[in-house]
């Protein structure tokens, strides 16, 4: 069964991800864009239905099909991709990945119900492929060199605790704390806020969950 997917915004990631899934097996690449030079030179060069309009419009949204779609709104507008990713989950999409540059909506997508919000700094257009496809967890992890991971975390319930004060897995370190879209190198004093991004790094993947485990909802953090 082929996955529809709908890009919502031609800049250069949305872009990247064109050149890939086009012509995809399995792909129903559904473009978007408002911009009618972009959607011309679109059409020409992708396997893909390219619509121009705006992606905040419930009803072209209705006309690429997003009901069951895997959207993802890469335009250039941190508020737009925003409500685009809102309105996709609201018209039944089965899942919404928003690109911020500036991480201080984060918390708004997923209160939303927004399934994933990107930094591009820290994902790139194969990570995105790897959620479509279901091969990457919802926390964006990412393979890097020499067998480690990394993944974005929520501070959940450790929201308030200095990052000394966390038993991180022997093997996984904090290197930077993403907070009102600047990243910073945290200390051992470093107190974690509730809409903070705590990039993790570990050296496999057993020790990323278990430092999952540690930033779950359910975990107390003692």
């Amino acid at each position: 069964m082929a996955v529809k997917v709908i890009i919502v915004g031609l800049g250069s990631l949305g872009k990247r991800l064109a050149e890939e899934l086009s012509g995809k097996k399995g792909v129903e690449l559904v473009l978007v864009d408002s911009d009618e030079a972009t959607c011309k030179e679109a059409a020409d060069r992708y396997d893909a239905l390219v619509l121009r309009g705006d992606g905040t419009d419930p009803k072209l949204l209705g006309e690429a099909g997003v009901q069951g779609a895997v959207l993802v709104a890469a335009t250039g507008s941190d508020p737009i991709n925003t409500v685009v990713g809102i309105l996709a989950k609201q018209a039944g999409a089965e899942r919404a990945i928003v690109v911020l540059n500036d991480l201080a909506l984060r918390t708004a997508c997923q209160t939303a119900g927004v399934d994933i919000v990107v930094s591009p700094v820290i994902s790139a257009a194969n990570e995105i492929q790897g959620y479509i496809f279901g091969t990457e967890a919802l926390d964006f992890s990412v393979a890097v060199s020499g067998g480690a991971r990394m993944a974005e975390l929520s501070p959940g319930s450790l929201a308030g605790k200095r990052l000394g004060e966390l038993r991180l897995p022997k093997g996984t370190i904090v290197p930077l704390i993403i907070r009102e879209g600047k990243a910073t190198v945290p200390t051992d004093e470093t107190l974690l806020s509730p809409d903070d991004v705590v990039i993790l790094l570990a050296e496999n993947e057993e020790k990323l969950s278990a430092a999952k485990r540690l930033f779950s909802p359910a975990s107390s953090g003692t």
